[in-house]
């Protein structure tokens, strides 16, 4: 389905964009372009895959913006078949001391994306979500329940034969930037104790690989303003502190 086709990810510096290119560059896809808001993870990018696939590298297409500003984002979807958006404040504490930005960049520039991509005739939209959106007890998953929210008002007043809008969420990415595995690889390599915010919290786990089959499965049979969720398996901290051997633990108090 990616033959000769054009596929933007917004906030595509991020772990997903990058495990997109490195599952799709070498394929017959035509390009996929990168559009977020900082240049130096663009120029990072960039010059790690013109190192690793100097081929595919050409494929590769950045764009610099801000969702906030559907100007930039529009600027960056001539001629697009396909979007995935990623792009999001993400990180809950971030999000819990400036809700107004979350709002400004999870609802608003969402908003901003949809309403580019219907103007621009793109064939698919998937927005990525969150399992903190079920039943929301922080900004950052409330901003993200009035991101899908924002998704399904937008596709009832489009035209599914001209553009089809789909939402997806998936839970902690193991490994991913930001998350608490690779802080706790840091804190053993620097000879620290580990954190545990508190032991009997759950957490969602996921790993990207197996969640990117859901995403382009989407795009293949996607449906409008319907939510997939694919079944995660729950762990508690205490479960994946245990796999860490010989390793103190600090307990700090949750956030």
């Amino acid at each position: 389905m990616f033959s000769g086709k054009t596929l933007l990810i917004t906030g595509g510096t991020g772990s997903f964009g990058n495990a997109v290119l490195n599952r799709f560059l070498s394929t017959d896809i035509k390009e996929i372009r990168i559009f977020s808001r900082d240049e130096k993870k663009q120029d990072d990018m960039r010059h790690e895959f013109q190192a690793k696939m100097p081929q595919e590298a050409q494929k590769i297409k950045f764009y610099i913006g801000d969702v906030r500003d559907i100007a930039s984002i529009k600027n960056a979807m001539h001629g697009v078949d396909y979007i995935f958006h990623a792009a999001a404040l993400k990180q809950v504490p971030s999000c819990e001391f400036f809700p107004i930005e979350a709002v400004k960049t999870n609802v608003l520039g969402s908003e901003n994306v949809l309403t580019a991509a219907i103007d621009e005739g793109v064939k698919a939209v998937i927005c990525l979500s969150t399992d903190k959106a079920a039943y929301p007890v922080n900004a950052m998953g409330t901003s993200k329940a009035m991101m899908e929210k924002v998704v399904v008002a937008k596709s009832r007043t489009v035209n599914p034969e001209t553009t089809k809008i789909c939402c997806t969420r998936y839970g902690n990415v193991m490994c991913s930037r930001g998350s608490v595995i690779p802080l706790w690889i840091d804190q053993i390599k620097a000879g620290e104790d580990i954190t545990v915010t508190e032991p009997q919290m759950t957490r969602f786990v996921c790993l990207l690989t197996r969640q990117l089959t859901l995403f382009f499965l989407l795009l293949k049979m996607v449906l409008m303003a319907i939510y997939w969720c694919k079944r995660l398996l729950p762990a508690q901290l205490k479960h994946l502190q245990k796999l860490l051997k010989n390793c103190s633990i600090r307990k700090i108090r949750a956030r």
